[in-house]
């Protein structure tokens, strides 16, 4: 299993929907009830909240929104 770089947890990835990787906690799993798309079919599923969301470090790992540009020289 994957730890956290800067905090150390426990992390799991997935793929988001445009394909890139997103962290998440392992401490967060919990399961629940989600019904899928197009019907009302419920499946419990384990879920997960973003790493991003938890760890006390997570402004360290963060793109800047300006593509890089901080204005350094």
């Amino acid at each position: 299993m994957a730890k956290c770089s800067s905090c150390g947890a426990e992390i799991i990835f997935a793929k988001t929907a445009s394909g890139k990787t997103m962290p998440l906690s392992v401490a967060s799993k919990q399961k629940r009830v989600v019904l899928s798309d197009g019907d009302a079919t419920a499946m419990v599923r384990d879920t997960y909240l973003s790493h991003f969301a938890d760890c006390p470090n997570a402004s360290q790992h963060r793109k800047p929104k300006d593509g890089g540009k901080d204005g350094a020289i």
